[in-house]
């Protein structure tokens, strides 16, 4: 036997006997609690899942302590500015605008890793230059976003690539779009023209509805606009405190939602989504909650409440939340704008229970959620800059 084999043999089994000392002592049966809404004896409906703040949130969830108990762990990178709005496909991958960097991030939760949105030149790729706003992705996995300064909507294809862009000359000031393919159809919300602008899903111009006013069919800065499976449109019109239901034609239907501190009123909402199940998620920014509807407009729950976090992160804590999602795994994806990250909740269907059915010794309220709380209890501990 050579030196350098005898040298590498021993390496090897000193490698060997660390890891078996490893295993020995790793974590075993640690306690799960897990976060329910509405709080208490009531039967629960939502469930929060995660955060994600940092670079290497993504790999959450992978057994990782083996290998980063021997080469140690890389310092995260935070990842977002000012995050706006937000947009998931379904099967891993969730598109978050950040307009403090005028940059598209796709976290590839199936992929665990952190792109952006690229746009193609002479020289290879480079960042998308221009900041967006309101999100959309197609069945195919086309993304569509929202350019209020550029006064456009740009298109990028599956493979996460700028293509083109349409809109140009009927849109002011675009903030939010949604896609229905069924109609052939995509809703812009141009908040300084208060109106909705229809295109077909070749970007061709197709109609316009509403004007600045507080009547049934007019708006006072719209900010959202949502489809249905019935091909109704929602449209969040924001100073008017007020959420508005069109047919696919623009003839109005009917108007929820009110001004003020109140359940089911608003203090400024910002976004809103439709689940599976019917339910219209609004995030109201100014009063760090969300409140979910039916589609008839009538109120079913509030969660969330002021949280600036440090140390610790609360679940159902925002503050200042803005864009909002719903998949359709019945994921609820939250932007909390000014902690500089997103979370994940999760409706509870009937599939989802089947496989985490929920045991009495795993529900926990958090501490700032109680009354008279102060907030400290947490789930978790974001990264440190």
């Amino acid at each position: 036997m050579t030196d350098r084999l005898a040298v590498t043999l021993l390496q090897r089994a000193a490698l060997g006997g660390i890891l078996l000392g490893l295993v020995a002592c790793a974590p075993k049966g640690v306690e799960s609690k897990r976060f329910f809404w509405p709080p208490g004896l009531v039967e629960p409906k939502i469930e929060y899942i995660n955060f994600y703040q940092v670079d290497q949130d993504v790999l959450r969830g992978e057994d990782r302590w083996l290998e980063e108990s021997i080469f140690g762990r890389e310092k995260p990178k935070f990842i977002f500015s000012r995050p706006q709005s937000i947009v998931s496909d379904g099967a891993g991958r969730v598109f978050v605008s950040d307009i403090g960097q005028a940059r598209v991030y796709i976290y590839d939760l199936a992929k665990r890793e952190v792109r952006k949105l690229l746009q193609k030149g002479q020289d290879g790729l480079f960042d998308f230059p221009r900041p967006a706003w309101g999100l959309a992705v197609t069945s195919n996995g086309a993304v569509l976003a929202a350019l209020p300064d550029a006064g456009e909507i740009a298109l990028f294809g599956v493979d996460e690539t700028y293509v083109r862009s349409f809109g140009q000359g009927h849109l002011k000031r675009p903030i939010g779009l949604a896609v229905d393919e069924r109609q052939e159809r995509v809703y812009v919300a141009d908040s300084e023209a208060h109106q909705i602008v229809v295109f077909d899903l070749d970007g061709e111009f197709f109609g316009l509805w509403g004007a600045r006013g507080d009547a049934k069919g007019q708006f006072n800065y719209p900010v959202d606009v949502a489809v249905d499976a019935q091909g109704q449109v929602y449209v969040l019109d924001t100073m008017n405190a007020r959420i508005q239901v069109f047919d696919a034609q623009g003839h109005f239907l009917r108007l929820f939602g009110e001004r003020g501190t109140a359940s089911g009123s608003f203090m400024i909402a910002k976004s809103l989504a439709i689940s599976p199940q019917g339910h219209i998620y609004v995030t109201d920014s100014l009063g760090h909650k969300i409140i979910v509807f039916d589609r008839d407009g009538q109120y079913l729950l509030t969660f969330g409440g002021r949280a600036v976090v440090t140390d610790k992160v609360q679940p159902g804590g925002f503050y200042l939340p803005e864009g909002i999602d719903v998949d359709r795994n019945s994921s609820i994806w939250v932007v909390d704008s000014l902690n500089r990250m997103f979370h994940r909740f999760q409706y509870l269907d009937a599939a989802y229970l089947k496989d985490h059915p929920i045991l009495p010794e795993q529900t926990y309220l958090p501490s700032s959620l109680l009354p008279g709380g102060g907030g400290g209890a947490a789930t978790a501990t974001p990264a440190k800059p």
